[in-house]
C-alpha cells in the first residue's frame, strides 16, 4: 500500500483553463486567517485568474513592486518590504473571498510578463487591517532557472542579486533582483554595473579567483540597459530581453562588477555569478517498520516551499503529527541499550513563538502563519492535503536544514510523542538521489570547557550551518549554567596559552575581518563576529544540562573555502565575567577539517580455500548526521547468499579466517534482537546488510549503488571500520570468504598512521597486542582512532580468562617495571593517567564529579588516558574486540606515541597488572622461497623462526593466500610480514638467519631479561634457488646443519626472491 501524502494544486485550473498556455503564475497565500492560492494563466490576448481560497471575509487586492522574501518570518507583507503599488487588481476584478472561483481579463490590463509585468512582484491582499502577500511565481509548464551573485562584505558591499530567467513554449522574461547595502554606511547609492566574464584562454588558477583583477571581457553592461544598480535599497529590474548566462560553464566564469562613480573605469566590487538551483532537502525514513521520504523544496528565497511527504510502507495503524525539531539526533553510543534517534533533538522548531501541541489550533484549520515553523503537520493537515508551506524557509537564519524531521505516534496516554526522526539534508536538485557534497569544519574545545562546534557548507558554495554540539564546563570550577558568552573566530590558531591563567587566549589574534570591515560602524558583515549575527551562547554545568548549550544557526557569511576560509583560524569563546589577570577570553580551539569517510571491503580472503570473489563493497558518510551509502560491485560469487558485517577484522596468516572462532558474530553494538528478514534498518542488527537491503542468492556478480543505512556509522563509537564483512554460502552454510574494513583514501588526501602496544616480554604479565590506526587529512585534521585489543594470558598454552580489566594510556613509557611480581610497584615507571588537557583541573581530586560527567557520552570530559572510562573495560583471553575513539591521538603536539598503556586488574581493579609501550607499527612485506623437506609444516616453520629470533606470533606473520608450491614440490613460496616497530630488523635478522643457519641473539630486546644459555639459535631450514631444483647439481646441497660452510650456496640475492616492500608509516 502506498500513500503519497501531495496534492496538486493546479487541478483546479484544468477546468478553466485550456492546454498548451504560455505563461502560468501562481501565488499561494496563507496568513491572518486567509489560506489558498491564486493563479493567472495568459492566452490568445486574455487572462484568466482562478482562486481557491478560505477566508471568512472578502479581500483587496494588487500587485506590489518587490518580491516577498520568504526567509523573513515577521511582518513580511509591510509597505516598506514590498514597495509600491504597480497594479491595483480590485479595480479591474473586484474583491476576492471564498466564493471566487474564476475570473478574466484582458492581457493589456494584467500583463504577466514583459516590461510591466507581475511575475516576480508580490501579490498583496488586505481586509481590514489584515494583510497576506505572496510572490508571483511561475507555475504550470514554465520553468525558471536562477543565478546568484553574492556580495559577502568585501569593498563594504554586503547583499546578493538574482538574476532570474523564465521559459515557456509561447513566451520569456527576466527579472533582476538586488539586495545590497553598505556595511559600513546606511547611505544609498547607485552605480553603474556590468557583467565580465573570464577568457577561456587564462589559466584555472586565474579563473578561480574571486576578485576582479584579471577582468577584462564585458559580456554586457547592465547601466546601459537598466540604469544603475541601487545600493541601499531593495529592487526589482525587467529586461525581458535579457540573455541567459551559461553560468555553469567551467571554461567560463562570470563576475557582476560595481564600478567606481567617481572613477567610472574603476572596480568598485565584484562577485562571482554561480548557478543556483532550487534547494532540495531530503529525510530518509527507514525505521520501525516505516519506510520512506520527505522532499522539501524551494527555488529561491522569493518563493515558498514545497513539501511532499511520502510513505510507502507503514506498520503502525494511524501514524501521528510530523513536525521539524530544532536539532539533530546526537550520535549513536556503542553499547546503548537500543539505537536512539531521537535523543537531544530539542523542541519542535519554534522561532515566532507560536503555541505548539495542545496550544496549537487544529491541524490544517487555520492560515500557516499560526502554526510553529516546525508544525509541518499543523499548517499542511494530517493528510498533508496542503502541498505548499509559505513559513518553512530553506534559507537565510530560519533555514530548517540539518534539523531533524519527527513522525510522532499516540503514547500509551494517548499523547502524541516523537517516534522517527531523520535529519534534514541537502540533496542535489537535478538528481536527487545524491547528496549535496558538503564541506565540514569543526571547532573542538578541550579546556577549560569541553564541546564541539560544526560548520557546514555546500561544495564549493552556500550558506553555512552552525552546529553547537554541546559546551560544557569541564575545569572542575563551575557546575552551573552559565549564558550569554559572545563568540569569535578570530585571525590565527590558538598557541599554548589556550591554558593560562592570564591573559588566555592572545595568541589567537584579532577578530578575523577579511573585508576590513570598520567595526566601529557596523559588526554585521564582520566574517569573524558570530556574536552579532547569531547571538550569544550558553555553557551547559553538565552533561545531563547538555541541551542547555545545543543551538543550530544559518548564516551566509562564514566561508569555508576560497581565499576568506575560516581553515586554520580560530574560534574563541568569551566570558565578561571572568577575572580580571585571564583576560575576556575563556576558550580557543583551531578550525580544522572533518572530511567525508569512505571505508571499503576489498582484499578478500577464502575460507580453507581460494575465492573467487573479487572486487568491493564501498561505504561512504558525509557526517555522523548523515545516513551510510553502500556500492557494491562484486564478481566471480559462487553460491553467495549473505553478506553481513562482523565484530573483528580479518587476521592474515589464518587458513580458515573467516569462522566465527576469530571473527565471532554479526557486529550488533545496540545487543538487539534480531528481526525477521524485511525490516528497516534499526530492526536488524546493524552488520546484518542482506537482511536489511537483498540477498546475493543465485548472482555470480552484483552492483547495486545507492543503498542508504540509516543505522550503519563510520563515524563514532560503533563505526564499522577496521571490522570485517562476510560472505556467506547458502549451500552448504558456512563462512566462504571474508575481508577487512577498511579506511578508504588517496595518498594526496591522508596518510594512516599506525601504533601497536606489543605485550611480548618474556616475564611480562599479559600477552597480545592493542593496535591502533588513525588518518591524518592533508589539513593535519585527524579522524577517530581504530583500536584492536587482542590480549590473553601470558603462556603459549594459558587458556585462562579474565574480565573487565580497566585500561589507560600513562604519561611515560616503561622499562624493566613492567616485570616487577609486587603488584603495588608494578608499571611504577609509567607515571601517571595521561591529561594532557588538565581536565578538571581546578577540583582534580573530586573523583565523584569527575565519574559521574566523563563517559562514553561525553568522552571529552575524560582524560585522554582514561581509555576504560570512554570505551569501556578489555578482557584477556577473551577473544579480540575492536573500539573507535575520537580522544586518541597518534600525532601532533598531543600524541599517545611514545607513551604506555596499562593494564589494570580483572573486575575493575585499581592494581597495574601488565603495561607496554605505544610504539609506530611498520609492517614490511617479504617473498621467500623454502626447501620443503617431505614433513614441512608452515606453522612449524613459523613457530621455530619466531623461537629464534625472540619474535611473537603478531609480530612475524604470513599471509595465507600467497603461499604457493614451487618446483614439483621441491619448495614452498611464503608472503612474510614483519610488524612493529622493528620491523626492518626483523627482516634483516630473518634474511640472516636463512642465509647463514644462525642468529645469535634474539631479535627484540626485552628489558631485564637475560635469553637462557641453551637458547636455540640455528634453523635446519634452507633457502630454495629461484631456478627448478631439480636443474641444480644436488650433491652441492649436501651440508651438515651444524655448519654452513659444508655446503655451496648460491648468494643469497639468489636465494631470496627479491620482493621487498615496508608499509612505512611516518609519525612525527
Amino acid at each position: 500500500m502506498i500513500f503519497v501524502y501531495h496534492c496538486l494544486s493546479g487541478a483546479l485550473l484544468l477546468s478553466v483553463i485550456r492546454p498548451g498556455a504560455a505563461v502560468e503564475l501562481t501565488a499561494h497565500l496563507s496568513e491572518n486567517g486567509l489560506h489558498g492560492f491564486i493563479s493567472f494563466v495568459e492566452e490568445e490576448g486574455q487572462v484568466y485568474v482562478a482562486t481557491k481560497l478560505t477566508t471568512d471575509s472578502s479581500w483587496t487586492w494588487a500587485v506590489r513592486n518587490l518580491p516577498v522574501d520568504y526567509t523573513d518570518l515577521d511582518n513580511r507583507c509591510s509597505d516598506k518590504k514590498l514597495g509600491e503599488t504597480v497594479l491595483e487588481l480590485t479595480t479591474i476584478l473586484g474583491e476576492v473571498s471564498s466564493n471566487t472561483s474564476s475570473l478574466v481579463s484582458r492581457a493589456d490590463l494584467i500583463p504577466l510578463t514583459g516590461a510591466t509585468g507581475i511575475w516576480s512582484r508580490s501579490l498583496l491582499l488586505q481586509s481590514g487591517g489584515k494583510r497576506a502577500c505572496a510572490t508571483l511565481m511561475a507555475s504550470g509548464n514554465s520553468s525558471v532557472k536562477v543565478a546568484e551573485a553574492h556580495f559577502p562584505g568585501d569593498g563594504g558591499l554586503r547583499g546578493r542579486v538574482l538574476f532570474q530567467w523564465l521559459g515557456s513554449s509561447l513566451a520569456s522574461d527576466a527579472v533582476i533582483y538586488s539586495d545590497l547595502h553598505w556595511a559600513n554606511d546606511p547611505l544609498r547609492t547607485s552605480h553603474n554595473w556590468r557583467i565580465y566574464t573570464t577568457d577561456v584562454l587564462e589559466s584555472e588558477v586565474d579563473k578561480a579567483k574571486e576578485n576582479c583583477n584579471s577582468l577584462q571581457v564585458i559580456l554586457m553592461d547592465l547601466g546601459t540597459r537598466l540604469d544603475g544598480i541601487r545600493v541601499g535599497d531593495r529592487k526589482l529590474y525587467r529586461d525581458p530581453n535579457l540573455p541567459q548566462m551559461d553560468t555553469g560553464n567551467k571554461k567560463r566564469q562570470h563576475f557582476l562588477v560595481l564600478l567606481d562613480n567617481d572613477h567610472p573605469d574603476t572596480y568598485l566590487t565584484c562577485a562571482r555569478i554561480r548557478p543556483k538551483p532550487p534547494t532540495l532537502i531530503r529525510a530518509l525514513i527507514s525505521a520501525h517498520g516505516v519506510i520512506g521520504y520527505l522532499n522539501l523544496e524551494q527555488r529561491s528565497q522569493l518563493t515558498p516551499t514545497k513539501v511532499q511527504l511520502n510513505i510507502t510502507r507503514v506498520t503502525e495503524p494511524v501514524l501521528g503529527g510530523f513536525r521539524v525539531h530544532a536539532l539533530p539526533a546526537l550520535p549513536p553510543l556503542d553499547n546503548a541499550p537500543h539505537l536512539d534517534r531521537c535523543k537531544e533533538i530539542g523542541g519542535v522548531y519554534n522561532p515566532t513563538s507560536k503555541g505548539i501541541a495542545a496550544d496549537a489550533p487544529i491541524p490544517g484549520e487555520q492560515s500557516q502563519d499560526n502554526y510553529a515553523v516546525g508544525d509541518i503537520s499543523g499548517k499542511l493537515g494530517y493528510a498533508a492535503a496542503r502541498e505548499w508551506d509559505v513559513f518553512l524557509p530553506l534559507m537565510g537564519k530560519h533555514s530548517v536544514v540539518l534539523r531533524t524531521f519527527v513522525i510522532y505516534r499516540n503514547g500509551e496516554s494517548g499523547i502524541e510523542e516523537p517516534w522517527i526522526c531523520s535529519t534534514l539534508t541537502r540533496y542535489i536538485w537535478s538528481e536527487p538521489e545524491y547528496k549535496m557534497p558538503m564541506l565540514t569544519a569543526q571547532a573542538v574545545y578541550r579546556y577549560p570547557l569541553v564541546g564541539r562546534v560544526l560548520f557546514f557548507q555546500p561544495d564549493p558554495y552556500g550558506e553555512t550551518t552552525v552546529l553547537v554540539e554541546g559546551l560544557i564546563h569541564a575545569d572542575g570550577n563551575s557546575q552551573n549554567t552559565t549564558a550569554d558568552h559572545r563568540w569569535s573566530i578570530t585571525l590565527n590558531p590558538p598557541g599554548k596559552d589556550f591554558y593560562n591563567w592570564t591573559a588566555r587566549c592572545v595568541s589567537a589574534g584579532p577578530v578575523y575581518n577579511p573585508y576590513k570591515v570598520n567595526v566601529n560602524e557596523t559588526k554585521e558583515a564582520v566574517v569573524g563576529d558570530l556574536t552579532e549575527r547569531l547571538g550569544v551562547l550558553s555553557i551547559s554545568g553538565g552533561k545531563r544540562l547538555v541541551r542547555e548549550s545545543r543551538a543550530l544557526f544559518t548564516d551566509d557569511n562564514i566561508p569555508i573555502t576560497g581565499h576568506d576560509s575560516i581553515f586554520g583560524k580560530s574560534l574563541v569563546i568569551f566570558d565578561d565575567r571572568g577575572p580580571e589577570a585571564r583576560g575576556e577570553r575563556l576558550a580557543c580551539s583551531i578550525i580544522n577539517g572533518v572530511f567525508r569517510r569512505k571505508a571499503v571491503a576489498k582484499d578478500w580472503f577464502g575460507n580453507g580455500l581460494p575465492a573467487s570473489v573479487s572486487g568491493k563493497v564501498e561505504f561512504f558518510q558525509q557526517t555522523e548526521y548523515g545516513v551510510t551509502d553502500i556500492e557494491m560491485n562484486l564478481e566471480g560469487l559462487k553460491n553467495v547468499e549473505h553478506f553481513q558485517i562482523h565484530r573483528t577484522p580479518v587476521l592474515e596468516i589464518l587458513e580458515f579466517p573467516c569462522e566465527e572462532s576469530t571473527l565471532y558474530e554479526v557486529y550488533n553494538p545496540y545487543q538487539e534482537a534480531p528481526f525477521h528478514s524485511g525490516g528497516t534498518p534499526d530492526q536488524m542488527l546493524v552488520g546484518d546488510l542482506s537482511g536489511k537491503f537483498v540477498t546475493l542468492e543465485g548472482h555470480t556478480s552484483f552492483q547495486q549503488v545507492g543503498l542508504n543505512d540509516t543505522n550503519l556509522m563510520l563515524f563514532g563509537q560503533t563505526a564499522v571500520i577496521g571490522r570485517s564483512l562476510v560472505l556467506h554460502s547458502k549451500s552448504p552454510q558456512r563462512r566462504w570468504a571474508c575481508s577487512t574494513i577498511e579506511r578508504g583514501y588517496a595518498p594526496t588526501e591522508a596518510r594512516e598512521l599506525r601504533a601497536i602496544a606489543s605485550f611480548h616480554h618474556p616475564l611480562g604479565y599479559a600477552g597480545g597486542y592493542i593496535r591502533m590506526t588513525q588518518l591524518i587529512h592533508s589539513d593535519g585534521s585527524a579522524s577517530d582512532t581504530t583500536i584492536e585489543v587482542n590480549l590473553k594470558h601470558p603462556g603459549r598454552h594459558d587458556r585462562n580468562k579474565t574480565l573487565n580489566h580497566n585500561w589507560a594510556i600513562y604519561v611515560n613509557p616503561v622499562g624493566v617495571d613492567a616485570t616487577v611480581q609486587v603488584l603495588h610497584t608494578r608499571c611504577t615507571a609509567a607515571g601517571y593517567i595521561w591529561n594532557p588537557y588538565y581536565t578538571q583541573l581546578a577540583d582534580p581530586l573530586n573523583h565523584d564529579l569527575y565519574k559521574s560527567e566523563c563517559g562514553p557520552d561525553l568522552p571529552l570530559r575524560c582524560y585522554v588516558g582514561d581509555l576504560s572510562a570512554r570505551l569501556g573495560t578489555v578482557d584477556l583471553g577473551n577473544g579480540r574486540k575492536v573500539f573507535t575513539d575520537a580522544n586518541f591521538p597518534l600525532e601532533g603536539k598531543v600524541s599517545a606515541m611514545g607513551r604506555s598503556i596499562v593494564i589494570f586488574n580483572k573486575d575493575r581493579g585499581s592494581e597495574k597488572f601488565a603495561c607496554a609501550n605505544i610504539e609506530p607499527d611498520y609492517d614490511t612485506v617479504k617473498y621467500v622461497n623454502i626447501r620443503k623437506p617431505p614433513k614441512f609444516v608452515v606453522s612449524q616453520f613459523l613457530e621455530d623462526v619466531r623461537k629464534i629470533m625472540g619474535v611473537p606470533e603478531w609480530l612475524l606473520t604470513i599471509d595465507s593466500r600467497k603461499t604457493n608450491v614451487l618446483y614439483g614440490g621441491a619448495c614452498i613460496q611464503l608472503l612474510i610480514h614483519f610488524k612493529g616497530p622493528q620491523a626492518n630488523k626483523l627482516e634483516q635478522d630473518f634474511s640472516k638467519l636463512m642465509t647463514t643457519g644462525r642468529l645469535a641473539q634474539p631479535s627484540l630486546y626485552s628489558p631485564g631479561y637475560t635469553p637462557p644459555a641453551k637458547r636455540v639459535t640455528t634453523s635446519s631450514y634452507q633457502l630454495c634457488p629461484t631456478r627448478d631444483a631439480s636443474d641444480v647439481d644436488k650433491r652441492k646441497y649436501r651440508f651438515s646443519f651444524r655448519s654452513s660452510a659444508s655446503f655451496s650456496r648460491p648468494s643469497s640475492l639468489l636465494m631470496i626472491v627479491p620482493v621487498l616492500c615496508t608499509v612505512f608509516i611516518m609519525c612525527l
